[in-house]
């Protein structure tokens, strides 16, 4: 089964004097991308986390916010001196541009410094912390999973249908493969005619070099590779291998390439042309609708 990349889970555990929230996001990435936000005090524990992290998640952009709260009372401080001086900075400006206002204790209040807590953990509550971090986090990441599992299993549905109707596009431009060498011979043999009129060249000489030409319209080639790279498209989904995002977008680009050369080759072929140009298109559609899918598996 194929995992998608994008993903959201979150995890609170309660615990005597705080309260720990994990939230875990994802979206796709090239590359695996981790991205901590945490309070300073944990800070020491992201090399951990970051291990932790890499065990449940190998591909995307990973954002782990770790929010601590204390939930004890806590009384809160006003550092007077700090507001004494902002108020006096300000009345000083309210005397130069507008005399007789008064500092806004409220907006004073906000001034980051001046109101402070006593809700700092202590050394104990910490280690408390640190002791239930990792499975919390863990705990966010199995859910995650589990999320992202789910998101994998309909983007699966999606895949193998696309690649089912490619199937069908490539046996319908299979019928004409044998006769389009033989059209090709026909047109060049035509428009030789018309070109050489009455001029003596040497008949087999002729027919061998049309025959050449011709020989460099047959798909039969390509068609047989589209259809290995769909095999091989199916048998990664079906394994479940690591980084199988990125090995089905390489065969992506090879199916594009094909498709591209079945159009080149058939475009100027009146007798096939269009039918084959218009599948040929199709294709080129239905893979790059399979691209966007592909984007978003891990």
């Amino acid at each position: 089964m194929i995992r998608s990349m994008t993903g959201y889970s979150k995890v609170r555990r309660e615990e005597s004097g705080f309260s720990l929230d994990v939230a875990v996001k994802s979206v796709n990435h090239r590359f695996l991308d981790l991205q901590f936000r945490m309070p300073s005090e944990l800070m020491p524990m992201e090399p951990a986390l970051r291990r932790v992290v890499k065990h449940y998640v190998t591909r995307g952009h990973v954002e782990v916010s770790i929010n601590l709260e204390r939930t004890g009372t806590e009384e809160i401080k006003v550092n007077r001196a700090l507001l004494k001086a902002y108020a006096t900075l300000c009345r000083e400006l309210q005397e130069d541009l507008a005399p007789g206002g008064t500092p806004d204790v409220v907006q004073l209040l906000r001034v980051p410094g001046v109101l402070t807590s006593d809700g700092e953990l202590s050394e104990k509550e910490l280690a408390a912390v640190r002791k239930i971090l990792e499975p919390t986090l863990e705990s966010a990441l199995e859910t995650l999973n589990t999320m992202r599992d789910r998101e994998g299993t309909a983007l699966e549905k999606d895949i193998m249908e696309r690649l089912d109707r490619l199937e069908s596009l490539r046996k319908a431009i299979s019928k004409h493969a044998k006769r389009i060498p033989q059209y090709t011979q026909q047109r060049l043999e035509n428009r030789l005619r018309e070109l050489l009129g009455a001029v003596h060249v040497d008949a087999a000489r002729l027919a061998q070099e049309v025959a050449y030409l011709a020989s460099r319209s047959d798909i039969t080639e390509e068609l047989t590779r589209f259809q290995s790279h769909l095999a091989q498209a199916r048998q990664l989904i079906a394994d479940s291998t690591s980084e199988v995002g990125k090995k089905l977008d390489f065969l992506l680009q090879e199916l594009n390439r094909e498709a591209n050369t079945l159009l080149s080759k058939t475009s100027d072929i009146p007798q096939v042309g269009i039918e084959v140009g218009s599948q040929a298109i199709e294709m080129k559609s239905e893979i790059e609708k399979l691209r966007e899918q592909v984007q978003n598996i891990e």
